[in-house]
Protein backbone atom coordinates (compact mmCIF):
# COMPACT_ATOMS: atom_id res chain seq x y z
CA UNK A 1 0.00 0.00 0.00
CA UNK A 2 1.51 3.34 -1.04
CA UNK A 3 1.56 6.46 1.09
CA UNK A 4 -1.60 7.87 -0.56
CA UNK A 5 -3.48 4.60 0.06
CA UNK A 6 -2.35 4.54 3.66
CA UNK A 7 -3.60 8.09 4.17
CA UNK A 8 -6.96 7.27 2.58
CA UNK A 9 -7.36 4.20 4.77
CA UNK A 10 -6.54 6.18 7.87
CA UNK A 11 -9.09 8.83 6.95
CA UNK A 12 -11.78 6.20 6.42
CA UNK A 13 -11.05 4.69 9.82
CA UNK A 14 -11.91 8.10 11.31
CA UNK A 15 -14.84 9.14 9.08
CA UNK A 16 -16.81 5.87 8.95
CA UNK A 17 -17.42 5.63 12.72
CA UNK A 18 -18.52 9.25 12.74
CA UNK A 19 -20.97 8.67 9.90
CA UNK A 20 -22.46 5.57 11.49
CA UNK A 21 -22.90 7.34 14.82
CA UNK A 22 -24.47 10.50 13.34
CA UNK A 23 -28.12 9.28 13.29
CA UNK A 24 -27.95 8.52 17.02
CA UNK A 25 -26.51 11.94 17.72
CA UNK A 26 -29.29 13.59 15.71
CA UNK A 27 -31.93 11.55 17.52
CA UNK A 28 -30.62 12.62 20.90
CA UNK A 29 -30.42 16.24 19.85
CA UNK A 30 -33.97 16.35 18.45
CA UNK A 31 -35.73 13.93 20.76
CA UNK A 32 -39.04 15.19 22.19
CA UNK A 33 -39.84 14.43 25.80
CA UNK A 34 -42.72 12.11 26.69
CA UNK A 35 -45.79 14.22 27.45
CA UNK A 36 -46.04 12.52 30.85
CA UNK A 37 -42.58 13.73 31.83
CA UNK A 38 -41.44 17.29 32.52
CA UNK A 39 -39.80 18.72 29.42
CA UNK A 40 -36.64 20.78 29.32
CA UNK A 41 -38.01 22.55 26.24
CA UNK A 42 -38.93 26.20 26.53
CA UNK A 43 -42.45 26.69 27.88
CA UNK A 44 -44.54 29.86 27.72
CA UNK A 45 -44.16 31.97 30.83
CA UNK A 46 -46.52 34.54 32.33
CA UNK A 47 -45.39 37.38 34.56
CA UNK A 48 -47.97 37.62 37.34
CA UNK A 49 -48.35 41.26 38.42
CA UNK A 50 -48.38 42.43 42.01
CA UNK A 51 -51.44 44.42 43.09
CA UNK A 52 -52.14 46.34 46.30
CA UNK A 53 -55.85 46.47 45.41
CA UNK A 54 -58.58 45.29 47.72
CA UNK A 55 -61.13 42.97 46.15
CA UNK A 56 -64.42 41.50 47.22
CA UNK A 57 -64.62 37.89 46.08
CA UNK A 58 -68.06 37.85 44.49
CA UNK A 59 -67.33 36.62 40.96
CA UNK A 60 -68.40 39.90 39.36
CA UNK A 61 -64.95 41.17 38.26
CA UNK A 62 -66.03 44.79 38.62
CA UNK A 63 -62.98 46.02 40.57
CA UNK A 64 -60.55 48.35 38.77
CA UNK A 65 -57.76 45.75 38.63
CA UNK A 66 -59.80 43.75 36.10
CA UNK A 67 -59.65 46.70 33.71
CA UNK A 68 -56.06 45.63 33.07
CA UNK A 69 -55.65 43.35 30.06
CA UNK A 70 -56.09 39.69 31.02
CA UNK A 71 -52.91 37.74 31.54
CA UNK A 72 -54.16 35.13 29.08
CA UNK A 73 -56.86 35.48 26.45
CA UNK A 74 -55.39 33.33 23.71
CA UNK A 75 -56.79 29.91 24.52
CA UNK A 76 -56.99 27.02 22.06
CA UNK A 77 -59.00 23.85 21.73
CA UNK A 78 -56.75 20.97 22.80
CA UNK A 79 -55.82 18.92 19.76
CA UNK A 80 -57.57 21.37 17.42
CA UNK A 81 -55.54 24.61 17.62
CA UNK A 82 -56.93 25.86 14.30
CA UNK A 83 -60.51 25.72 15.58
CA UNK A 84 -61.70 28.84 17.39
CA UNK A 85 -62.89 28.27 20.99
CA UNK A 86 -65.44 30.40 22.82
CA UNK A 87 -63.76 33.47 24.31
CA UNK A 88 -61.94 32.90 27.60
CA UNK A 89 -60.00 35.49 29.57
CA UNK A 90 -57.90 34.79 32.67
CA UNK A 91 -56.29 37.10 35.22
CA UNK A 92 -53.77 36.35 37.96
CA UNK A 93 -52.42 38.76 40.57
CA UNK A 94 -50.41 38.29 43.72
CA UNK A 95 -50.22 39.99 47.09
CA UNK A 96 -48.06 39.17 50.10
CA UNK A 97 -50.90 37.20 51.66
CA UNK A 98 -52.69 35.63 48.69
CA UNK A 99 -52.88 34.71 45.03
CA UNK A 100 -55.85 36.11 43.09
CA UNK A 101 -57.30 34.34 40.05
CA UNK A 102 -60.25 35.08 37.80
CA UNK A 103 -61.79 33.78 34.58
CA UNK A 104 -64.36 35.32 32.26
CA UNK A 105 -65.99 32.79 29.93
CA UNK A 106 -68.24 33.22 26.94
CA UNK A 107 -70.82 30.45 27.10
CA UNK A 108 -74.13 30.52 25.22
CA UNK A 109 -75.40 27.34 26.87
CA UNK A 110 -74.56 26.77 30.54
CA UNK A 111 -74.39 23.08 31.46
CA UNK A 112 -73.86 23.10 35.22
CA UNK A 113 -75.47 22.65 38.63
CA UNK A 114 -75.02 24.24 42.07
CA UNK A 115 -72.66 22.63 44.60
CA UNK A 116 -73.90 19.24 45.77
CA UNK A 117 -71.22 18.09 48.21
CA UNK A 118 -69.99 15.48 45.71
CA UNK A 119 -66.75 16.67 44.14
CA UNK A 120 -67.18 14.56 41.03
CA UNK A 121 -70.51 16.15 40.11
CA UNK A 122 -68.49 18.93 38.47
CA UNK A 123 -66.92 16.43 36.05
CA UNK A 124 -69.84 16.73 33.62
CA UNK A 125 -70.24 20.50 33.99
CA UNK A 126 -68.95 23.63 32.27
CA UNK A 127 -65.98 24.71 34.34
CA UNK A 128 -62.62 26.44 34.57
CA UNK A 129 -59.51 24.75 35.93
CA UNK A 130 -56.38 26.06 37.62
CA UNK A 131 -53.45 23.68 38.23
CA UNK A 132 -50.29 24.53 40.20
CA UNK A 133 -47.08 22.48 40.11
CA UNK A 134 -43.45 22.96 41.13
CA UNK A 135 -42.10 21.54 37.87
CA UNK A 136 -40.28 18.70 39.61
CA UNK A 137 -41.38 15.33 38.20
CA UNK A 138 -41.76 13.67 41.60
CA UNK A 139 -43.78 16.51 43.15
CA UNK A 140 -47.52 16.67 43.68
CA UNK A 141 -49.52 19.11 41.59
CA UNK A 142 -52.70 20.74 42.83
CA UNK A 143 -55.95 21.19 40.95
CA UNK A 144 -59.00 23.43 41.25
CA UNK A 145 -62.00 22.86 39.00
CA UNK A 146 -64.83 25.34 39.46
CA UNK A 147 -68.17 24.81 37.75
CA UNK A 148 -70.19 27.55 36.08
CA UNK A 149 -72.72 27.49 38.94
CA UNK A 150 -70.22 27.11 41.77
CA UNK A 151 -69.58 23.36 42.11
CA UNK A 152 -65.99 22.65 43.16
CA UNK A 153 -63.59 19.76 42.65
CA UNK A 154 -60.25 20.35 44.39
CA UNK A 155 -57.70 17.55 44.56
CA UNK A 156 -54.01 16.70 44.52
CA UNK A 157 -52.33 14.50 41.91
CA UNK A 158 -49.07 12.97 40.76
CA UNK A 159 -47.97 11.89 37.32
CA UNK A 160 -49.50 9.98 35.81
CA UNK A 161 -53.17 10.44 36.87
CA UNK A 162 -52.68 9.38 40.47
CA UNK A 163 -55.45 11.45 42.05
CA UNK A 164 -56.08 12.22 45.71
CA UNK A 165 -59.66 13.46 46.15
CA UNK A 166 -59.26 13.59 49.92
CA UNK A 167 -57.18 16.77 49.55
CA UNK A 168 -58.95 20.10 49.83
CA UNK A 169 -57.42 23.54 49.51
CA UNK A 170 -57.48 25.19 52.97
CA UNK A 171 -58.65 28.80 53.04
CA UNK A 172 -59.81 28.89 49.43
CA UNK A 173 -62.31 31.66 48.68
CA UNK A 174 -64.17 31.69 45.39
CA UNK A 175 -67.39 32.87 43.80
CA UNK A 176 -69.15 32.52 40.45
CA UNK A 177 -71.51 34.93 38.70
CA UNK A 178 -73.60 34.71 35.56
CA UNK A 179 -73.11 37.32 32.85
CA UNK A 180 -75.16 38.17 29.75
CA UNK A 181 -72.70 36.14 27.69
CA UNK A 182 -71.62 33.36 30.05
CA UNK A 183 -70.07 33.29 33.51
CA UNK A 184 -67.17 34.54 35.63
CA UNK A 185 -65.13 32.81 38.34
CA UNK A 186 -63.09 34.69 40.94
CA UNK A 187 -61.03 33.34 43.81
CA UNK A 188 -58.10 33.72 46.19
CA UNK A 189 -55.62 31.22 47.61
CA UNK A 190 -54.03 32.24 50.94
CA UNK A 191 -50.29 32.40 51.53
CA UNK A 192 -50.36 29.68 54.19
CA UNK A 193 -51.97 27.20 51.81
CA UNK A 194 -49.50 28.02 49.04
CA UNK A 195 -46.61 27.47 51.45
CA UNK A 196 -48.04 24.09 52.44
CA UNK A 197 -48.11 23.18 48.75
CA UNK A 198 -44.50 24.32 48.35
CA UNK A 199 -45.04 27.61 46.50
CA UNK A 200 -43.28 30.81 47.53
CA UNK A 201 -45.31 34.01 47.40
CA UNK A 202 -42.54 36.52 46.76
CA UNK A 203 -41.02 38.47 43.85
CA UNK A 204 -39.23 36.26 41.36
CA UNK A 205 -40.85 33.02 42.50
CA UNK A 206 -41.50 30.64 39.61
CA UNK A 207 -44.09 27.88 39.33
CA UNK A 208 -45.61 25.75 36.63
CA UNK A 209 -49.19 26.63 35.83
CA UNK A 210 -52.14 25.10 33.99
CA UNK A 211 -55.14 27.16 32.83
CA UNK A 212 -57.97 25.12 31.34
CA UNK A 213 -61.67 25.02 30.61
CA UNK A 214 -64.25 22.32 29.86
CA UNK A 215 -67.13 23.47 27.66
CA UNK A 216 -70.18 21.22 27.38
CA UNK A 217 -73.38 21.46 25.42
CA UNK A 218 -76.61 19.64 26.18
CA UNK A 219 -75.93 17.43 23.17
CA UNK A 220 -72.56 16.19 24.47
CA UNK A 221 -72.28 12.69 25.79
CA UNK A 222 -70.96 12.61 29.37
CA UNK A 223 -67.24 13.30 29.55
CA UNK A 224 -66.95 14.62 26.00
CA UNK A 225 -66.77 18.42 26.21
CA UNK A 226 -64.67 20.79 24.17
CA UNK A 227 -61.37 20.94 26.06
CA UNK A 228 -59.87 24.43 26.08
CA UNK A 229 -56.32 25.19 27.18
CA UNK A 230 -53.68 27.89 27.38
CA UNK A 231 -50.88 25.46 26.45
CA UNK A 232 -51.59 22.81 23.83
CA UNK A 233 -49.76 19.62 24.85
CA UNK A 234 -50.33 18.03 21.41
CA UNK A 235 -51.18 14.66 22.91
CA UNK A 236 -53.15 12.16 20.76
CA UNK A 237 -56.22 12.88 22.91
CA UNK A 238 -56.82 16.00 25.03
CA UNK A 239 -55.12 15.46 28.39
CA UNK A 240 -54.41 18.15 30.96
CA UNK A 241 -52.70 15.73 33.35
CA UNK A 242 -49.39 15.70 31.52
CA UNK A 243 -46.39 17.94 32.09
CA UNK A 244 -46.63 19.35 28.57
CA UNK A 245 -49.99 20.95 29.41
CA UNK A 246 -48.37 23.25 31.98
CA UNK A 247 -46.92 26.63 31.20
CA UNK A 248 -44.90 28.67 33.69
CA UNK A 249 -45.36 31.81 35.72
CA UNK A 250 -43.09 34.25 37.52
CA UNK A 251 -44.20 36.66 40.23
CA UNK A 252 -43.36 40.26 39.34
CA UNK A 253 -41.68 42.74 41.67
CA UNK A 254 -43.83 44.62 44.17
CA UNK A 255 -44.68 48.19 43.21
Amino acid sequence: MNARSCARAAALRIIVPLLTSWPALALIGCRSMDANSPSTARVPELVVPFTPATIHVDGKLDEPLYQAPPLVERFVIAGQPDKRPPATRAWLFWQPQRLIFAFECEDAEIVAAPPSGNKHDVDAQDRVELFLWSGQPEDTYYCLEVGALGALHDYAARFYRRFDDTWSLPGLQYAVSRTPHGYCVEGTIPRAALQQMGFRLEPGARWRLGLFRAEFTARDRPGEPTWITWVNAQTPQPDFHVAASFGACKLAAEK
